[in-house]
């Protein structure tokens, strides 16, 4: 198939504010499946500041833009979003064997495919000099596994409030940097009022929400689901992440590493 005409895909790609750091990418103890992969183009090759993930325009300048919309069998409602995952296509004197690290920051369904990826991470497949071989042809076959990623200058869990949130009335949260190889099933929020962990909504994507939230500092308890180790859940506990004063659109470290 020549080329991918925006038209004939619901995607709307976002990037992340830092890159992949795995040069030798262990893998995770899944083994590589067969799939598809599209392109999509914008002036820059990168993504959009918007997107299924709800990551907005702190996703600008994510991964060196090397983001795709995982298709909606692997979207998982929203647990997608963060996964990392090394792609290969295999067309001989065209492709190369490093393949290119993703990572999923929103949703879209093409051709049949599993991914569609960012034109810049689509070129990046290719041998030197070869992209313009490859980007005409607009969908290829792959491999692709799940692979646990680092972040340079964010080895911890980030809480961004949304620029939706509106102090002291709707808090928005998304995290950031849980690594790759963890999906985020849950978060919960402290009332310190009633002594109770209390669930917050998932809005959509990674996006988790709720409306007159606790005075005070807020801390947080993530729910997540570990790849690595099998599937394994556990409970990850934010202490006061989130600042008393706290602004919309402003990102909080929580100081804590993922194991």
């Amino acid at each position: 198939m020549k080329g991918l005409f925006l038209g004939l895909v619901v995607c709307l790609l976002v990037l992340l504010p830092a890159a992949l750091g795995h040069d030798h990418p262990e893998s995770l103890p899944t083994s590589p499946k067969k799939g598809r992969v599209a392109y999509y183009r914008m002036a820059d090759g990168l993504g959009t500041p918007g997107g299924a993930c709800g990551y907005a325009k702190t996703g600008v300048t994510y991964n060196y833009g090397n983001v795709a919309a995982a298709s909606s069998k692997l979207w998982k409602n929203g647990a997608a979003c963060g996964a990392c995952y090394l792609v290969k296509c295999g067309i001989k004197g065209i492709c190369n064997n490093e393949g290119v690290k993703i990572v999923v920051t929103d949703r879209g369904d093409g051709d049949n495919t599993d991914f569609i990826l960012s034109s810049h991470a689509f070129e990046a497949m290719a041998l030197p000099n070869k992209a313009s071989q490859l980007l005409p042809k607009g969908v290829v076959d792959v491999k692709y596994e799940r692979i646990p990623c680092k972040y340079p200058g964010h080895d911890t869990l980030t809480v961004k409030v949304t620029e939706q949130s509106r102090f002291a009335e709707y808090l928005s949260v998304v995290v950031l940097y849980q690594g790759g190889q963890y999906d985020v099933l849950g978060i919960q929020i402290y009332d310190g009022s009633v002594k109770q962990w209390k669930d917050m909504r998932n809005a959509y994507g990674a996006v988790y929400d709720l409306p007159n939230p606790p005075k005070g500092t807020i801390s947080l308890r993530l729910k997540l689901k570990n790849i690595a180790s099998g599937g394994a859940v556990k409970l990850v506990k934010l202490d006061d992440v989130i600042p008393r004063f706290w602004k919309a659109g402003v990102a909080y470290d929580s100081k804590v590493k993922l194991a």
